[in-house]
């Protein structure tokens, strides 16, 4: 995407409908008309001052209120200035607000799945969103248009006063500034992008190691971690440095053609002004007009710089992908179907790389049955659970959820068919009630708070604190603790089929037992429930058993496979803790 196209987008978010900013976009653009002509009327203003001080006589009142209107327009481009500001305030938010909420929607599902996706990176990139579109909408769009604008009129106005040649001295000061600017944008825009992409690794490397600050430090590599902080810190340092530099090159071109136009505009009016060719109010407008509109040109040149960096980063954002940009917020999906799902699998297999895990996977899952997902580590078990939730796609065959094809459901809408509960299950930040009631739980407080202290949650059996914080990923808790969490919270789902990938590790077998039990009786007949353990102990009171072994699946009641299946009779001799 180009900078321009980045500008074409930006401006038609700014327009669209959805995000209601037309208001603020046309105040925005009033207030800058404003300002514009204030800035042009300033130093005409103050020749008509001059040229009545150099005639020698003086009208006092219109005198007064004439250099009343110079100070008024002069000064007054500073109250639009900050009266705009409201404006752009609320456009820049705006836009940050929905390119955040886009990025989000678009990514969020792809660092849940994929196993090389970087939520640091998605952070550091957002992060400096508002920023950069400060320096695009307000720095480009706000300042750099205007003054375009403002640089326009001003040499139409100096055209009727005085000779033609000064205008074309201004006007080749002004091209000259914009062609050293537009000849350092290239090499500035790649240099940006690098620099970009190093800030998004020192965000992506900080968050990674301050989310696993106990590993860090138990495994005694502390010095380990802050060396590779300060490798990665010391590459975007040499960016940085790299851009610097650019920018010192840039600043110079346009400070040599600036400096050099302006001493020769000056100096040509002066010494015409002594010869008395042009007035001295001439000289003087001149003179406003070339420092109103150079002077400014410096603040221009930093936004001209940083804005290679800004595009580059919204750039990237944009490239996230998502929901139309001027689509409003999503509406939350319907509930769930309230029946249990009937599951097929008809010759599912699945690969990672050149790996074969899973091949030629057959089995039908009764609605509202409960199923057992065993096998030895590795077999494909979580792989397998993953395709049946619709997280994978399966390399070969065809997963049926009620007889259609998982493969042509909508992503949001396999998510209300079958509930994926993954073995680690990161809380949020925030109080254990929050997390107790996640939706799309139905459970109510007092409900869970029973159901937690008879599953004993806290081993001396005292009340249950909803208003706790449990820490980042719930440090604060157990695992045992987190997992009757999580399992409480899906008494009150309601799922067509759910799928717990380990889910009562923690636990131990009698706990791992009660909770399973409660699980089915709460969802018996609406509710397929599939549970991946490592325990055989609750295959006897499974609907069937699916036994994963070397990429192949076996599938019947635990009778059955013990009474048929060799690899399966061996597998249950194995103690739990041999079979973890």
């Amino acid at each position: 995407m180009s900078t321009f196209a980045v500008l074409r987008t930006l401006l038609g978010l700014m327009l669209s409908r959805g995000l209601r900013l037309r208001g603020d976009v046309a105040g925005s653009t009033a207030v800058e008309a404003v300002g514009i002509g204030l800035g042009v009327l300033g130093p005409y203003l103050l020749k008509l001052v001059v040229d009545r001080l150099a005639a020698g006589t003086i009208d006092p009142l219109p005198f007064v209120l004439l250099i009343a209107a110079f100070v008024l327009a002069w000064s007054g481009t500073n109250l639009t200035s900050a009266v705009k500001y409201v404006f752009t305030t609320r456009i820049i938010n705006t836009l940050a607000r929905r390119l955040t909420e886009r990025a989000i929607a678009s990514h969020l599902p792809v660092v849940a799945r994929e196993r090389e996706a970087d939520s640091g990176q998605l952070l550091g990139m957002l992060e400096r969103v508002p920023y950069n579109l400060q320096l695009i909408v307000d720095g480009i769009l706000g300042r750099a248009a205007p003054m375009l604008i403002q640089v326009v009129i001003s040499l139409v106005v100096i055209a009727t006063l005085v000779p033609l040649i000064y205008v074309a001295l201004m006007a080749a000061v002004l091209g000259g500034y914009f062609v050293a600017t537009r000849l350092s944008a290239r090499p500035f825009q790649a240099q940006a992008q690098a620099a970009n992409q190093a800030m998004a690794a020192v965000s992506g490397t900080l968050g990674d190691i301050l989310r696993n600050a106990r590993r860090v430090v138990f495994n005694g590599n502390l010095a380990a971690e802050v060396q590779a902080v300060s490798h990665i810190a010391h590459e975007r340092q040499a960016a940085s440095v790299r851009l610097a530099w650019l920018l010192v090159a840039t600043a110079a071109a346009q400070y040599l053609v600036v400096g050099g136009g302006l001493i020769l505009l000056l100096g040509l009016g002066g010494l015409d002004a002594a010869r008395g060719q042009i007035s001295v109010g001439d000289f003087v407008l001149l003179q406003a007009y070339a420092f109103r509109l150079a002077v400014p040109l410096g603040g221009l040149g930093f936004i001209f710089r940083q804005a290679s960096v800004a595009f580059a980063n919204i750039k990237d954002v944009l490239a996230l992908g998502g929901p139309a940009l001027g689509a409003t917020a999503p509406v939350a999906p319907p509930s769930p179907p309230e029946a249990a799902a009937a599951i097929e699998l008809d010759g599912v297999g699945y690969r990672y790389g050149s790996e074969r895990v899973l091949r030629d996977v057959a089995a039908r899952i009764a609605a509202g049955s409960f199923v057992l997902l065993v096998g030895p580590n590795g077999a494909g078990k979580s792989t397998l659970a993953r395709l049946i939730a619709g997280l994978l796609e399966p390399a070969e065959g065809v997963i049926r959820i009620d007889g259609a094809d998982m493969a042509a459901i909508a992503e949001p809408e396999r998510h209300r068919r079958v509930l994926y509960v993954p073995q680690f299950i990161g809380l949020f930040n925030r109080s254990l009630g929050e997390n107790a009631l996640y939706p799309p739980t139905r459970q109510g407080e007092s409900d869970l708070r029973a159901l937690l202290e008879e599953w004993r949650f806290y081993a001396d059996g005292r009340p249950v604190d909803f208003g706790l914080a449990v820490g980042e990923q719930g440090e604060r808790l157990s695992g045992g603790q987190v997992q009757k969490l999580e399992l409480a919270r899906l008494m009150g789902v309601r799922s067509p089929a759910i799928i717990l990938d380990e889910t009562t590790s923690s636990l131990d077998a009698p706990a791992e037992r009660k909770a399973v039990r409660a699980l089915r009786e709460r969802h018996r007949d609406r509710t397929t429930l599939i549970l991946i353990t490592h325990r055989l102990g609750l295959a006897g009171e499974a609907d069937q058993v699916l036994f994963v072994h070397e990429g192949h699946l076996a599938a019947g009641s635990h009778a059955d496979l013990m009474a048929g299946d060799v690899t399966y009779r061996a597998f249950c001799a194995m103690g739990d803790e041999a079979r973890a």
